[in-house]
This record gives structure tokens, sequence and C-alpha cells, in this order.
């Protein structure tokens, strides 16, 4: 059974391949496949050939110059990018871990939320308050800008030394916090001249797209492939004229 399938896949290969041929050189088969007329179809195969080699030559040489300049684009998109994302992180940080809480005050790495409000942790100045009865104690938080909110602590449920202690982490964490502002602040100006580096580095943008527009150009304008798309009509010419019958 095998064998049978086996001829079968031979004889259908071999039905295409000669309609295949068939279709190249038209008219009577014996232009199609008699050595009397091998010189014939040489000729038209040759200048087939040869107009198709440099169209594959020029496609390929295009396509590499396309990828270059594509390649120099994306390069040069990602960098800006990448500092533009850097960019948005320093500018905009998030608040962090959660450090340490005391009632409706929550100390962050990077701010301070006393209940929904959130307070930038930078440049905040903590000021601790005792009531006159003893019996409370106030925390004051204020804004670099002058803004203050205030939270009242019951010194029954939070002991001086607690609250006196969370007041001193807080103030210290609010040191260190513009300690980091101000280096982050460097970091910004940094990657600030860096993005304007990256947006004014066009050069290999410049130049890839240059060579594949000179690339484009010059295939466009070389008589190479025009003189062969002559010379295989003039083959074709010469094969209908012996057959009849016009090759595609």
């Amino acid at each position: 059974m095998a064998g049978i399938w086996w001829a079968v896949a031979v004889l259908a290969a071999g039905a295409g391949w000669a309609a295949w041929r068939a279709l190249r050189y038209p008219g009577a088969p014996a232009y199609a496949f008699h050595r009397k007329y091998r010189s014939e179809r040489g000729n038209l195969a040759g200048a087939r050939g040869h107009v198709r080699g440099l169209r594959r030559a020029a496609l390929r040489e295009r396509g590499r110059a396309w990828l270059t300049a594509e390649r120099a684009e994306r390069s040069y998109r990602r960098r800006i990018a990448r500092v533009e994302a850097e960019l948005r992180q320093l500018r905009t940080p998030k608040r962090g871990r959660r450090v340490e809480r005391l009632g409706r005050i929550v100390l962050h790495e990077h701010a301070v939320l006393v209940g929904p409000v959130e307070l930038p942790l930078a440049g905040l100045k903590v000021r601790l308050e005792p009531a006159r009865s003893g019996k409370t104690w106030y925390v004051y938080l204020a804004e670099p800008d002058g803004h203050e909110l205030m939270e009242r602590f019951s010194a029954k449920e939070h002991p001086e030394d607690t609250v006196r202690g969370f007041g001193s982490r807080l103030q210290n964490a609010s040191v260190k916090a513009g300690r980091r502002l101000d280096r982050r602040g460097g970091a910004i100006r940094r990657l600030e001249a860096e993005l304007l580096r990256a947006r004014n580095a066009t050069g290999p943008v410049e130049a890839a797209r240059a060579a594949r527009e000179e690339t484009r150009l010059r295939h466009e304008n070389r008589p190479e492939l025009p003189k062969a798309r002559a010379a295989l009509e003039d083959a074709k010419d010469t094969w209908q004229g012996l057959t009849g019958r016009r090759p595609r």
C-alpha cells in the first residue's frame, strides 16, 4: 500500500513539474521539453534569472538599509524613554513602605499620613505640646509652606515617652528625607541634562535615514534593472516569434 502511495506522489510531483514547465515555456510540448530548443529555453531562463537576481539584490540591500534605520530610531526612542521614566520616578516618588504608626499618624519612607491626608516627609516640622491638664498630648506637623495639622493623644493611652519618642523619630526621618530630596534634586538635574543630550543625539538616526534614502534612489535610478528587463522582453519576443506564444 505504501508503495502505491509513493508512486502516486511521484506521479503527482512529475505532473506538477510538467505543468509548471509548460507554463514557463508556452507553445507545443516540444518547445518546453525537447533538447532541440534547449538553447532558446536557456536564453529565456537566463534573462529571467538576471532580472530576478537584480530585484532580489535590490530588495536585500534596501531591506538592510531600512532595518538599520529602524534600529537607529528604536535605539534613539528607547534612550529617551528610559531617561524620561527615571525622571518621572524621581519627580513623583511614591510614599514608600510603612515604617511606624501612632494613632492616625502613619510614617512612611517618603511621606506621612494623617488619616486621609498625605504630607511630604521632607521639610516636615514636628512640635509636641502637653495640655495643661497633663492628660493630653498635642502633636503639630507643619509643612514647609506653614500649613499645619494637629493630632491629639490621650496620655492614658499614649504615655509621654511613647509620644516623645515617636515625635523624635518622625523629626529625624524628616531630616533624612530632606537630605534625600537634595540628592534627588541633583539626580534630577543630571537626568535632565542627559535627556537633553539624548534628544539632541540624532546623528545616527539622520545618517541611517540618509543611507536608506540614498539606497532607494540608487536602485530606482540604476540602469542595470531596466536593461535586464529590456533584455527579458527581447527574449520573450524571440520565444513568441518561435512558438507563437508569449511567455509571462
